[in-house]
């Protein structure tokens, strides 16, 4: 059975999932031709002779595996448990706490959720809809197991 912070951490790796997956549409309007452009550096002699100055190349996050997406999909499909101003409310949630908050900044959602007082109300309507997504995952798991037992 999950709680209510398994399911929000279960959300919150859901969004991270999201942030690394490839934007289709972005790559195909960044293709120019069919073979990339050079860059030449004047200051490095060979391709391998970068210089001193120069930092290890960044890395990139790997590509969202099939079991990544499964279970993104898995624990935003429990969203649609609840009516669409909950899940705005839980998507801007969510969203922050993925950024490495350690708490919801309340105060900065009432604009996108329309509210001008009652940061504390956002905070109980986003406990009550996040309790529906609770009950709707373990209804979820316990319907798997009961699929699996017949």
């Amino acid at each position: 059975m999950y709680s209510f912070a398994d399911v929000e951490e279960r959300l919150v790796e859901a969004m991270l999932v999201m942030r690394r997956m490839s934007d289709r549409e972005a790559g195909w309007l960044r293709v120019k031709a069919c073979w990339p452009d050079i860059v030449r550096e004047r200051n490095a002699g060979d391709y391998d002779a970068r210089g001193g100055d120069m930092g290890p190349a960044p890395l990139r996050p790997l590509p969202a595996s099939r079991r990544d997406i499964a279970d993104m999909e898995e624990a935003f499909g429990w969203v649609m448990a609840v009516k669409p101003e909950e899940r705005k409310l839980i998507g801007l949630a969510i969203t922050a706490l993925s950024r490495g908050v350690k708490q919801v900044p309340w105060m900065q959602l009432r604009k996108p959720m329309g509210v001008k007082l009652g940061a504390d109300g956002l905070r109980m309507r986003y406990g009550r809809a996040m309790h529906k997504v609770t009950k709707a995952a373990n209804a979820a798991i316990s319907k798997a197991l009961l699929c699996q037992t017949v």
